[in-house]
């Protein structure tokens, strides 16, 4: 990918995600972007929790499954997720910090594998996931 390709899908990411009501609703900011690694920073706020006031499973979930998508579309492919696993190693308690960091492990024509770590801001690991997703299309269209 050239360096100019990959600003402009780097840009359209971001606006994608901007866009994206569920992924604002959650409050989850894309702060870095490479060529297959896309990195995601979210709070836990009260409206995340269960009634333990920790992260509930399915905002995690959602973090993970997002940061994996826009790996792959930081590789230039738009994709939908056909299977996902979560193991959750510790609870993410109200008010803290939560970085996503999704990876492509495998970046084929039809279907991408990722990875996600969820850290804590001191770098405890809340949880690992693992995605095989189907690759739909490209993300830019030609001529953008």
């Amino acid at each position: 990918m050239s360096e100019e390709t990959k600003a402009k899908v780097q840009k359209h990411l971001l606006s994608f995600y901007d866009e994206n009501p569920f992924v604002q609703y959650l409050h989850i900011d894309v702060t870095s972007i490479e060529t297959g690694q896309v990195q995601l920073d979210m709070r836990i706020a009260h409206e995340h929790t269960n009634v333990y006031k920790i992260s509930h499973g399915g905002v995690l979930m959602t973090m993970a499954d997002t940061a994996m998508g826009a790996a792959c579309l930081s590789k230039g492919k738009r994709v939908v997720t056909l299977e996902f696993g979560m193991n959750f190693l510790q609870a993410a308690p109200e008010g803290a910090a939560v970085t996503a960091r999704g990876r492509v492990i495998h970046n084929g024509s039809r279907t991408m594998v990722c990875e996600c770590d969820l850290l804590a801001e001191d770098g405890r690991l809340f949880g690992r996931t693992h995605g095989t997703f189907f690759v739909i299309g490209s993300f830019l269209a030609d001529g953008e």
